[in-house]
């Protein structure tokens, strides 16, 4: 993999524990009501819970992260551009030196705020496209016309040259549309990524998003596979296909030890929920500290020492497939409750991953016999 100059500095911060990365959480607030949505609360639920944190406060708090080595902000929600400091804390941020990242459902992003990313870009602008047409939309989101209001936010931040990276998120309600987002995205000349592992969260909501919602996992590790191949190149796609079975046929059985965590939570990234919470990533409830009580830097060394101490599965450590698993601390947390536990839903989505991949490599390889045998499908 190339060693980009971004990717060595998240790898120095992680060994010398620099909070590289934040992810700021301005409210739990959002005009959509989407079905596996675990922070959106309503403004009446919001208050009882809290108070929206003033653009000052985080303004403060972002100086503080500054000077810890903070470079790197994704500004999300809720639906960030309904906090009321939207503005300041954006432009203070940037001030600071700060690169910015905003996730958005798009659906209020009018020529107003286009322009205003225009004049004061993000480094990327993220708008979750949560399907092909106004169906899907209304079934998932329950927000009639959030369809045309996505898509006419891609094109007023493309007209205007912002950079836009289209998100998706694979359930029941858009299981069909995988081929028709990644086309849409390519005509808006926008990037596009889409999700098929849905983390069974709860956060602020305090229950589970519907579980009818969530693909079965051979389902979601089937929709992956249908990304994948909509966007790349036969051949690279092919070549993905390869290196996953390989990776898998040159692993042998690992040691029976609790493993460690892989990912820059805890270690270079961190996120500030909503109430002021700080946690080592969006999908963790535990560790918390309240950064806005306490030194940003006591609290970050703080995050940073407690989670150096979660443990995954000794059984994960010593499966055949852990170098193609995505289980992480947080998926096996949510999906049994404990970090170092063993999620049946995250083995079984792997196992179809490379089930899918060896049946990819196999048809290739039958194909390429039916040529030679002089033999063309039509």
């Amino acid at each position: 993999m190339e060693l980009t100059y971004e990717k060595y500095l998240i790898e120095r911060a992680a060994r010398g524990q620099i909070p590289l990365n934040a992810s700021l959480e301005l409210l739990p607030v959002c005009n959509m009501n989407c079905d596996m949505c675990y922070v959106r609360l309503s403004r009446e639920e919001m208050e009882r819970q809290g108070r929206l944190r003033r653009a000052d406060e985080w303004l403060a708090l972002a100086d503080q992260m500054k000077e810890a080595g903070t470079l790197f902000v994704l500004l999300t929600g809720g639906e960030p551009l309904l906090y009321p400091g939207f503005r300041e804390v954006y432009l203070g941020l940037r001030k600071m030196g700060m690169i910015l990242t905003v996730n958005t459902n798009g659906t209020l992003l009018d020529e107003g705020w286009a322009d205003f990313f225009a004049q004061h870009p993000p480094r990327r602008m993220n708008i979750t496209l949560y399907g092909a047409d106004e169906e899907a939309y209304e079934k998932l989101c329950h927000y009639p016309g959030g369809f045309e209001k996505t898509i006419r936010a891609i094109r007023l931040l493309r007209a205007r040259n912002v950079d836009v990276k289209i998100n998706g998120s694979l359930v029941r309600a858009n299981e069909g549309n995988i081929k028709r987002i990644v086309d849409i995205a390519e005509k808006l000349d926008a990037a596009v990524n889409i999700d098929t592992y849905m983390y069974p969260a709860v956060r602020e909501r305090h229950r589970p998003f519907d579980q009818q919602s969530r693909l079965l996992p051979e389902a979601a590790a089937q929709g992956r596979m249908s990304f994948l191949r909509a966007v790349l190149p036969k051949e690279n796609y092919l070549a993905a296909a390869k290196e996953k079975v390989t990776i898998v046929s040159e692993t042998g059985a690992g040691e029976r030890t609790p493993g460690e965590m892989q990912c820059q939570a805890g270690r270079s990234s961190f996120t500030v929920n909503w109430q002021g919470y700080m946690r080592p990533c969006v999908m963790l409830t535990e560790p918390s500290l309240s950064v806005f009580s306490m030194d940003f830097m006591a609290a970050w060394r703080q995050l940073a020492e407690i989670t150096a101490q979660i443990r995954l599965s000794p059984e994960c450590s010593a499966c055949r497939m852990r170098r193609i698993c995505q289980n992480c601390a947080a998926c096996a947390k949510l999906e049994t409750g404990r970090c170092d536990g063993i999620p049946e839903y995250m083995c079984r989505y792997t196992e179809e991953t490379l089930r899918l991949s060896e049946e990819a490599i196999e048809a290739e390889a039958g194909a390429d016999d039916r040529e030679g045998d002089g033999i063309y499908e039509i």
